[in-house]
Order: structure tokens, then sequence, then C-alpha cells
């Protein structure tokens, strides 16, 4: 279900300015809101927001398992934002290379990366000039550094910021921001 300012305390940490953003991981264990604030998040870059100021951008979100914009007849059910096109029940590999071809997008945001070929295709999107935002499941950033495709994406810099939630007091509890560890 959608929680619409749900992300409203890390956004300020992903906004560089009115009409740029940081290319974000976010991290934390199941059923703690990634999600529902990645939805937010594409709401608010997708349509554009007075505070945190933000102009708005087009947005491409792959929502592999239909969690995202929750599309019911290729119409999301959510709002993901006015200027954002998803590829509903499409691989992540598959839909960030056709996303980047096809849409045009300024931001690509999906949900839970680190599968087989995922980090070739968020290079891929990096070296377009296209900003992601992702999440992936774990407890602390730490945690991403054993995992074979998030490793690769981190060690050549495509993440500028590593945002962590937990549950501690309740969902989406922001619990650390990282700059790039490069």
């Amino acid at each position: 279900r959608q929680i619409k300012g749900c992300s409203k305390n890390i956004l300020k940490h992903i906004i560089k300015n009115p009409r740029e953003i940081y290319s974000t991981l976010i991290i934390s264990p199941p059923a703690c809101g990634k999600t529902t604030v990645i939805r937010d998040i594409a709401r608010v870059l997708g349509t554009g927001s007075t505070f945190p100021e933000f102009k708005g951008v087009s947005v491409g979100i792959i929502d592999e398992r239909s969690e995202i914009a929750a599309c019911y007849n290729g119409v999301p059910s959510n709002d993901v934002g006015k200027m954002t096109d998803v590829y509903d029940a499409c691989p992540k590999e598959k839909g960030i290379m056709m996303m980047i071809r096809c849409m045009a997008p300024e931001v690509i945001i999906t949900d839970e990366i680190g599968g087989t070929g995922d980090a070739l295709a968020v290079e891929s999107a990096m070296n377009a000039g296209v900003k992601i935002i992702a999440t992936a499941h774990g407890r602390r950033l730490s945690d991403m550094k054993v995992r074979k495709e998030i490793a690769t994406m981190m060690n050549v810099g495509v993440f500028e910021k590593y945002i962590t939630l937990s549950c501690d007091d309740g969902p989406a509890t922001l619990k650390e921001v990282v700059n790039n560890v490069n």
C-alpha cells in the first residue's frame, strides 16, 4: 500500500539540487518499508515537490514483481509520479536496458537488486548518465560488500549514497546515510 510522504526524511539525502539527485542504494531487512519508500520517492521525483524543492524528472520504474506501481491492465494503481514510466513484470536486467534505449529516463528506480546480470545493467545506466535508486536486503552497508553483484556496483562507484533503514522506531526508520565508499 502507498503511504504518501513516507520518504520525507530520506529525500533530503537523495536530492542534490532542484534538478538533480544522487544515485542511491537503500538497504534494510525485509518488511522494513523499502518498497513503500521507493514508491513515494518515485512519486516525488516524477512529479516534483516544493519541500524539498525539486522540479521533477522523467522516472523509469522496473517493477519486476509488480509491487512498486501495482499495475492493473497496464495502469499503475499507485501514484508513482506524473512523469513516470513503468515496466511491469519485467526482469530488472532486461527492463533497465530497454528503459535506457526506449524511454530516456533521468532516473531508474527498481527494487531488490543483486541478481545475476543486475550489475551490468545498472552500470550501463550509469554510463548513459541515468541515476539509479535501488533497494537491497541487508542490515548494514557491510552486508552488501559480500554480495557479488552489489559489490561489483559498489566497486565501480555506481552509488553516490547508501541509506540504511531499520524497523527500530517503526517501518522505514532512517538508521544511517553514507556517501560513496570508494
